[in-house]
């Protein structure tokens, strides 16, 4: 494995870094979308209903809710590669174990332990991943993210073809787990030694900055919690377009359901259109304005969906609402790694409040659409990007000299 640090490293081999970086992203997509992709086999094979099988499913989101504060500290201690080289091994084992479940009990439990693995991958490649865009001077977070995605189509179009053909749940399980861990493995020797005691982002601070002790201890402050609303209204926004849009074009809009998915499928190419295109966005508007920019576009895209008279205008509603989510998350995540000197801690803080976000914010617009209907519920989602755009300042870059650059 490399011996350069971030803070000594010139920018070519920043700028391989990141896309080491990114591929590890594109793997922890493929490795979440291998799972769902598969999930519905499952539950025929364990008999599960819906209600046993929605309580199962929470075990991932307490796995990986568990394991974000304890990831910042190994990741403070030993380095961002150490600790996605350790999650990488607990994630694998939980995806083979998920082949081999036979009860909805274990199914539970075993969705621990891989959500524990997934959770603790996601912060500490974030980690890894802002300390190697604030060395570089580049908002290359969007970026990540968006490959994020990438990785998922793919494991989901490779799924579906191995459920036509037919091959067993454990032996997709245990290929995919060899040929992703594999590969990421592989990609961490390209990784940079964040230093021990040192996060990412620490290690290239200027020595002014670094020089305050008193300040460096101290991450539950005002801005840091408005960041997390701001990340939990992301989330919350997101979460309610995978669960509820088609629904509300097949209910409210009386689309077929081929039409009802493809409202989804619109809002999901946006995001990830947006986020290809994040890095240029922030470089030129700065990450607070770019944030407020983009609250403000999936606040008009909420109006333009449920306003519209007609379902083209629903979709395109369905794809601003996209290109106005997509950034906000990875920006959250580049801001709260500006936090000086607990970097590595600020990141496992926030990313679980994102964790939550995902896990409330469906049931909270279905209980609201079953007293005031859907179309009236999910006017909280235009409510919440309004509060993003409100509370956008306080993701504006904190080094100097920002915003960033955008690279040739």
């Amino acid at each position: 494995m490399s011996a350069t640090t971030l803070a000594s490293a010139p920018y070519p081999v920043l700028r391989r870094a990141a896309l080491a970086t990114g591929g590890v992203f594109a793997l922890s997509g493929a490795v979440s979308a291998t799972w769902i992709s598969r999930l519905p086999e499952v539950r025929t094979a364990l008999s599960a209903d819906p209600g046993s099988l929605g309580v199962a499913l929470l075990g991932s989101a307490i796995g990986s809710v568990a394991a974000a504060p304890l990831t910042g500290r190994v990741a403070a201690r030993f380095g961002s590669r150490i600790a996605v080289a350790g999650s990488v091994v607990v994630c694998m084992a939980g995806l083979v174990g998920l082949g081999l479940v036979h009860s909805v009990v274990a199914l539970g439990l075993t969705l621990v332990v891989f959500g524990f693995g997934f959770g603790s991958w996601d912060v500490a490649m974030n980690i890894h991943g802002h300390g190697v865009e604030a060395a570089a001077g580049r908002a290359w977070m969007p970026r990540y993210h968006a490959v994020w995605s990438v990785g998922g189509f793919v494991a989901a179009g490779i799924g579906s073809a191995a459920a036509g053909a037919h091959l067993p749940v454990p032996a997709h399980f245990a290929i995919a787990a060899a040929v992703l861990g594999l590969g990421t493995f592989g990609l961490l020797t390209l990784f940079l030694r964040d230093g021990r005691h040192a996060t990412p982002a620490e290690s290239v601070r200027s020595g002014a900055e670094a020089s305050r002790p008193r300040h460096a201890g101290r991450i539950l402050t005002w801005p840091f919690v408005m960041m997390g609303v701001v990340m939990a209204c992301a989330t919350l926004v997101e979460g309610a377009a995978s669960d509820w849009l088609g629904i509300y074009f097949n209910d409210v809009r009386s689309a077929s359901p081929a039409a009802s998915s493809a409202a989804f499928t619109v809002f999901a190419i946006a995001m990830a259109a947006s986020r290809a295109a994040g890095t240029w966005t922030i470089g030129r508007l700065g990450r607070g304005r770019a944030v407020r920019f983009s609250a403000l576009l999936a606040m008009a895209g909420v109006v333009v969906l449920l306003l519209s008279p007609v379902t083209a205008g629903a979709y395109v509603g369905a794809a601003m609402w996209g290109l106005g989510t997509a950034i906000v998350f990875p920006a959250v995540i580049s801001a709260a790694g500006d936090t000086p000197g607990r970097s590595a801690e600020a990141i496992a803080l926030v990313t679980p409040i994102g964790y939550t976000g995902f896990l409330v914010g469906p049931p909270l617009v279905g209980m609201i659409a079953r007293h005031t209907g859907l179309e009236h519920a999910l006017w909280l989602i235009g409510a919440l990007a309004a509060v993003m755009a409100l509370l956008a300042g306080v993701t504006r870059e904190r080094r100097p000299g920002a915003p960033a650059p955008v690279e040739p």
